[in-house]
Formats: C-alpha cells, structure tokens, sequence
C-alpha cells in the first residue's frame, strides 16, 4: 500500500520565503459475548453469534459505503475557484521568475460539475476543470473533463476515488468559448454526452488520478510515477508527472513535464514545487477578470 505523504501545509503563512519555497521539494509525489443467566449453550446460537459478531464481514460491508462517503466528501470541496497569486507575489519578491528562474506561473484553476446525457445511474459524478493564465479568462490553457468513481479496495491505494481524464472535444470547446467562456457559461449552452465526450479516444491514458484521504486533505498519484504523453502542441513526446492534494480552502497541483528525448523541463516547476492555489470567491479579480489591486 501507498501511504500518506509528509506534505509541508504553509497555506496559512503570510509570508512565503524563498528558502521554504526552495527546499520544499516534492512532496507531493516523491502520506466476546456472554450469554444470559439460565441459557444453554448451543451451536446453533454460538454460530449465530459468530455471524453477528463477525468483525472482517461487517467491515467488508462497510468498506463501498466507506468508499461512497469519501468520493461525496471529495466532490463538495472538488468544486469553485483555486488561484496562486499569493504564491507568484512571494516569488517574485523573493527574485524568483518562472520555469528557470525556480518560481511559478500565475494560474487560476475553476471546477465546475456538470451533467453528462447518457451517463449511467451510478456514475460517480463529472466536473469540467478549466486552467488559465494571469488572472485572465480568456487566457485558458488547458480544458479537461473529469469523471469520478468510488472505488472500494483498490488493490495499490486501497479505499479511494478514482479520476479518469478526458480531453474535450473540439465542438464542446467551441461551445464554451460561444457561450462566454467561464463567466458566461451555463449547463444549457453546452450539452455534455457520454458516449461523445468520455469516449476512449478522448481519454487521456495511464493519467487516472486516485485520491486518497489523508487527515485533513485529499492526496492523489497516478497509477505510475510517470507517464509518456503526446504534447498537443508541439507533437512532441513529454514524460509526465502529477501530484495533487485538496484541502477544504487550497489545491496544490505539481504538475511537471519533461521533453522525453531531451529531457528539458517544458512546464511546471524545476524544484518540484507545487502550484500552491488558495480557494477564491466569485468576486476575487482572478475570476472576474480584473486588473490587480493596486498595492
């Protein structure tokens, strides 16, 4: 079994300085009974009373209500805005610039679950994730539809909930860029289908993330430590790597990707420091579209 990782939680520091930012490397992915008086013993009542009793089948029976409860619990907070401005002002005050210069892009992470037609009734739930740059919603890099499910006793992680990736279609996309983007999007201007938009063409292989709970957050890892993907891009071949953790108020995401013939980093952090990304409200400038706050 996987165990929980020792994750360094500074969400509520003021103050990020370069020697903590430096020195967190990943960690996200490198956490009897007795009868009553006057009551002859039997082996019919014995027998009964080992059933009852019986402490491996009743935790085999709690174990999928278990596993039900946590992807619930997972959901409620997989859901709203995520941003790392406070993490990109620590940096650059610290001299750190993005990529090379050891620091982090400004990303803004939106979760919003969505009806899929023709889903199966027990399906697990869906949420469509968007990433943009700078606070800026038109600047969206990366669209991706998730799909959940409850797994009970998976043989590597145990008792988790199992995300499965999937790219979205051209048309969804056009859809969502007709009906405002973030801001202007709602369920009736774009029609997720199962058949269409979780089929295995569009999903991303060997990229299931499964979460774990692990005290107050949740801890997710592939199947793998790495995966090889095709950059949708450049065409070239990636080794990619993904780490995650969701607490209530943040989502840190160590999301790193190297070029497989060359080995340089092509995105993420060259520490392995995660996107650290502090839950936001609706009225927060990174998800109106804003300028910053003058300082």
């Amino acid at each position: 079994d996987i165990s929980c990782d020792e994750i360094v939680d500074d969400r509520h520091s003021e103050n990020m300085r370069p020697l903590i930012l430096l020195a967190l490397l990943p960690t996200i992915g490198s956490w009897a009974a007795s009868g009553g008086a006057g009551r002859a013993w039997s082996p019919t009542r014995a027998a009964a009373s080992m059933v009852l009793l019986d402490p491996e089948r009743d935790a085999a029976l709690a174990v999928p209500e278990r596993a039900n409860r946590m992807l619930d619990s997972f959901l409620e907070n997989f859901d709203g805005h995520f941003d790392n401005y406070a993490q990109v002002a620590a940096n650059e005050a610290a001299g750190l610039a993005p990529r090379e210069g050891g620091g982090h892009e400004h990303i803004h992470c939106v979760l919003r679950h969505v009806p899929l037609l023709g889903a199966s009734e027990g399906a697990g739930g869906h949420v469509l994730a968007s990433y943009y740059f700078n606070g800026n919603p038109t600047f969206v890099f990366r669209e991706r539809l998730y799909a959940f499910e409850a797994v009970a006793s998976d043989e590597q992680f145990g008792a988790c909930v199992r995300m499965a990736i999937y790219k979205l279609r051209e048309p969804v996309t056009a859809q969502l860029r007709a009906a405002g983007g973030l801001t202007g999007y709602s369920a009736d201007d774009v029609a997720f289908s199962a058949d269409a938009d979780l089929s295995p063409s569009q999903r991303v292989e060997g990229a299931d993330v499964f979460w774990r709970r692990c005290g107050d957050r949740f801890e997710g890892h592939m199947r793998t430590e790495s995966i090889t993907v095709i950059s949708e891009r450049s065409g070239d071949e990636l080794v990619v790597r993904d780490d995650v953790a969701l607490w209530e108020d943040a989502l840190w995401v160590n999301d790193r990707g190297h070029d497989a013939a060359t080995g340089e980093l092509v995105y993420g952090n060259m520490h392995g420091v995660p996107y650290k990304m502090a839950r936001v409200d609706e009225s927060h400038w990174t998800v109106t579209g804003d300028p910053p706050p003058s300082s």
